[in-house]
């Protein structure tokens, strides 16, 4: 036994005053856990891949990069955290500049941002396996780090919409506020995509933010349009979803075009379960679209628009991830891309 350990506190006394609790294989970090030290060196024999593009000749037949161990939380946070941004801007506007003509729509927004804030918060946690993995984010301010820059968004935005609830000036003030936050919160997120070495995600630098912006405008609407709203309210809904789901289909295929220029590296989205997925969304999102387009439609027809740009939404959401994994396992599309 190493002499630089106390054996009762299992603190090191070397002077690094770790804590060895935050080294705990818990959320993200599991599924990096080795169940035989021979799958920690598979230099012997080539992996199997299923959904990877490359062919076994290929950097001895291993990927090249190491793929995310991100688990469902981070997806749906992608979701929940761009539904709250979207809201909390779309309910400051309407408080702003609607002169009190459209109160259920701001009303609602404030419940959306907020919840949508404290689910985010639980989703990261998850995924994290502690809240002080979480909390301890927070130590440093680096605006160079979308992660870092993403964490301190979302605790000023989660404040921000929980002051929202309050009623009178206050809560107006913070209502206003987390709306301005709430905007840089539905694009970081591609932004942290982007700035990894994933083929897929790099490829797609100046798309995905766009179109994680348009996708969270869609969702918001597509939220509202389950609700019961006015005459009134339910025009500023309807043009919102139009102008959001158009513009989510457009980035999406802009950012589609952007990635198949190398065409190993736009793979992902045409094959395997990420490619499923990506087509699903779109036929989501187009059916949608059309549910908005039809000038007097019933409550069950607003109802399924609602529903279809949310599943459009979220499947985007998982595609992007899913993909990004087959990316990483691809050793050829790495090297298409630095060609």
């Amino acid at each position: 036994m190493s002499d630089a350990t106390d054996p009762a506190r299992s603190v090191p006394l070397d002077g690094r005053n770790i804590d060895q609790h935050l080294g705990a294989l818990r959320g993200e970090g599991a599924l990096q856990r080795i169940g035989h030290v021979d799958e920690a060196r598979p230099f012997e024999r080539r992996p199997w891949r299923r959904e990877a593009t490359a062919d076994d000749d290929s950097y001895y037949g291993l990927p090249l990069l190491k793929e995310s161990v991100w688990k469902w939380p981070i997806p749906t946070y992608f979701y929940v955290g761009g539904l709250a941004g979207a809201s909390a801007a779309l309910g400051a506007a309407a408080s702003l500049f609607g002169r009190g003509k459209l109160p259920r729509i701001s009303r609602r927004a404030r419940f959306i941002a907020a919840a949508g804030a404290a689910a985010s918060a639980g989703l990261l946690i998850e995924d994290l396996g502690m809240r002080t993995r979480f909390i301890y984010m927070l130590r440093v301010f680096r605006p160079t780090s979308p992660m870092n820059l993403g964490t301190w968004l979302l605790s000023a935005f989660g404040g921000c919409a929980a002051a929202a609830l309050l009623p009178g000036r206050i809560g107006d003030a913070a209502a206003l506020a987390s709306g301005v936050v709430g905007l840089p919160l539905t694009s970081y997120t591609g932004v942290l995509l982007a700035n990894t070495a994933v083929p897929l995600w790099q490829e797609a630098r100046t798309t995905l933010p766009p179109a994680f912006v348009a996708s969270a405008a869609a969702s918001a609407a597509s939220a509202f349009e389950m609700m019961s709203l006015g005459p009134r309210e339910g025009r500023v809904i309807r043009r919102m979803a139009i102008a959001g789901k158009l513009a989510e289909l457009l980035n999406d295929l802009a950012m589609e075009r952007e990635v198949s220029r190398v065409e190993l590296v736009g793979e992902p989205l045409r094959r395997g379960a990420s490619g499923l997925l990506w087509r699903a969304a779109t036929v989501c999102k187009i059916s949608s679209l059309i549910a908005s387009l039809l000038p007097r439609k019933p409550r069950w027809a607003r109802i399924a628009g609602g529903v279809l740009g949310t599943a459009g939404a979220l499947a985007t959401r998982f595609a992007v991830l899913q993909g990004g994994k087959a990316s990483a396992r691809d050793p050829h599309a790495a090297f298409a891309l630095q060609r």
